[in-house]
């Protein structure tokens, strides 16, 4: 899950405009089939990482009548995202292909422009080079985390994706699929965040996924795209792919803005043309060719689908540029002017900008009340029987973790991985339980913008003896339970040795409107493994988030549908989840004679 910290960026840049032609009939009604005797060119490009790092090339196709649109054999694109790996392309007549993947098939249309599946998620599997065999689920390869087994409901389910619907066409010569390359890398992105983006030069694929784009798309792969103009046939299918993304692999937390405009029902672009001026701004921005005036409609958008930090559509946010370069500065003040304009159509936003703003003030207060209370920089802390630990973000070093599983490092720890969270909360722990005059054990998530899942079923398995989590796939209408196991005794192997690692403690959890995301998924999962919660409610968050590729070679964010959080009831956590403890103000957060005695008190009475 990606932390709110990272994810929340007010985005405040600047403006000039530009005519925008109006188009309100972007998808065609009745695409016409292509054939096979439709011209075109084929391209070898290099394949980079996000260090810029050769991965080898791969062959493009660029058709006639969309000569700025990269096209992709089906089969190509299999073996560059999971190397070793390929689709068998069978015809069965007419336009219709079956296509079998390592996990999974699907039936493609190149007529019809559609792709049906009854195992979506296993046809587009990638996670088997995180962990072979596992299934298409979260998991960010910390070492001492992996996956165990999953219960889905209902079991298997049958999708239908209508491209042609939205005006993307796929192709064939008769014996090959094509699909748009941006097209089938929205369908194959991953929660561990496997992406392939294409600048209009070079393929940019992320083999270690969220772990190389953590600092967003490097600069030098978005600097070729940086030109004021861009072609009508890019501006067309660009709009075209966002809207069929948005529509229909969008997560759907339920706070949006749009989504409370029926953008599930209607689809984004009629949702778009219904939401009024600041709608048709937006819809007109998205489709222009001037490339200022299509990063501020990406700008706008984002205010209509603000979740509170997951979904993100400004391509400058996870775009790196330049700020020093005439483009950045003229962008800049395009889309301050263009913001302004819009905020003047879109009044509700201000209720929406005024969360965050609330955020960030008790966010504020919140570290304030704690340096009060233990001073600055303080991770542990004992008033009597009660031991207090921070934990501030569901992150760890990854790379040292794995160095120690591997035997090529120490382990990490406080005192030579003093930023390592996952470090702090097992030294909090190791603490606790030697101390014999420490009862309670309050994990304090409150201004915990969130991060890792692997870090949440750790600490579950670690407190609770359970790691599992409770996901809808809201394109598949689909109920997951996932299991996961943890090597608790960081010993190497998951076996029965693990049990033996307990804390005779009482659990309890602060937490905040700050709580986001994971900080939001912990405090769900412990209520629902009889942990208290205390303090206030928490601030949501319940999709897992990915870096996507736009058309264009830009990456947006966005709540996907491949996991949207629920507690034990099936209910969607993003509304956030009430404490057992309510307290007033941010100086009660860190009064602990009360924290103690209502702790005893719930636990006594249980």
């Amino acid at each position: 899950m990606m932390s709110r910290l990272m994810a929340v960026a007010v985005f405040c840049l600047m403006a000039l405009t530009a005519c925008v032609e109006k188009d309100n009939s972007v998808f065609p009604s009745n695409p016409e089939p292509q054939t096979a005797e439709k011209d075109f060119v084929e391209r070898w490009v290099p394949v980079v990482d996000p260090k810029g790092e050769a991965q080898g090339t791969v062959m493009l196709r660029f058709y006639d009548d969309m000569p700025s649109v990269a096209y992709i054999n089906v089969s190509l694109f299999q073996a560059m995202m999971y190397p070793g790996t390929t689709i068998q392309t069978q015809a069965l007549g007419e336009s219709r292909f079956l296509l079998t993947s390592p996990c999974g098939t699907a039936v493609v249309d190149t007529d019809k422009d559609t792709f049906d599946s009854d195992d979506y998620e296993a046809f587009t599997n990638m996670m088997g080079m995180v962990q072979p065999g596992m299934p298409n689920v979260g998991l960010d390869g910390l070492p001492l985390v992996r996956w165990k087994s999953m219960e889905a409901t209902p079991q298997n389910v049958h999708l239908t994706l209508d491209y042609g619907k939205y005006g993307i066409d796929l192709r064939t010569d008769d014996s090959n699929v094509y699909f748009p390359l941006a097209t089938i890398a929205d369908l194959y992105t991953d929660i561990y965040m496997h992406i392939a983006d294409y600048n209009g030069q070079q393929v940019m694929v992320a083999p270690k996924g969220a772990e190389e784009l953590d600092n967003g798309y490097p600069a030098s792969f978005i600097a070729p795209i940086l030109k004021e103009t861009r072609t009508k046939d890019m501006a067309t299918f660009a709009y075209n792919n966002l809207c069929f993304t948005l529509t229909n692999l969008f997560g759907y937390p339920g706070r949006t803005l749009l989504e409370k405009k029926g953008l599930k029902e209607k689809g984004l672009d009629q949702a778009l043309k219904d939401y009024g001026q600041a709608g048709t701004m937006t819809r007109e921005l998205l489709l222009s060719t001037n490339m200022y005036d299509y990063i501020a409609g990406t700008n706008t958008l984002a205010c209509l689908l603000n979740d509170g930090g997951h979904t993100d559509t400004n391509i400058n946010h996870i775009s790196k540029m330049d700020s020093s370069t005439d483009f950045y500065k003229t962008m800049g003040s395009t889309v301050k002017a263009k913001l302004e304009e819009f905020y003047g159509y879109c009044p509700e936003y201000a209720a929406v900008k005024k969360v965050d703003d609330d955020y960030d003030t008790i966010h504020s207060k919140l570290i304030e009340a704690r340096i009060a209370k233990i001073g600055r920089g303080v991770t542990y802390y004992k008033e009597g029987n009660t031991a207090y630990c921070l934990f501030n973000v569901f992150d760890c070093d990854f790379a040292a973790w794995r160095k120690f599983y591997k035997g090529e490092g120490p382990k990490p720890t406080v005192e030579n991985h003093p930023n390592d969270w996952l470090a702090v909360l097992l030294d909090g722990l190791e603490q606790a339980a030697k101390d014999p005059e420490v009862k309670n054990f309050v994990l304090d998530l409150s201004t915990n913008g969130g991060g890792s899942e692997d870090i949440v079923m750790v600490i579950t398995s670690l407190m609770c003896n359970k790691a599992e989590a409770y996901n809808e796939n809201s394109l598949l209408g689909q109920k997951q339970k996932i299991y996961y196991e943890v090597d608790r005794n960081l010993d190497g192997k998951f076996d029965e040795k693990d049990a033996e690692v307990k804390y005779n403690l009482r659990f309890a959890l602060l937490v905040s409107p700050c709580s986001f995301s994971c900080g939001n998924m912990l405090p769900a999962l412990m209520k629902d493994f009889g942990i208290p919660l205390i303090g206030q409610r928490t601030g949501g968050g319940s999709c897992a988030v990915l870096y996507n590729p736009s058309a264009d070679g830009f990456g947006y964010r966005y709540s996907t549908h491949r996991s949207r959080l629920m507690n034990q009831k099936g209910e969607n956590v993003d509304p956030g989840v009430e404490p057992d403890l309510k307290l007033e103000s941010p100086e009660e957060f860190f009064d602990f004679q009360k924290i103690s005695q209502f702790i005893e008190k719930f636990y006594n009475s249980k």
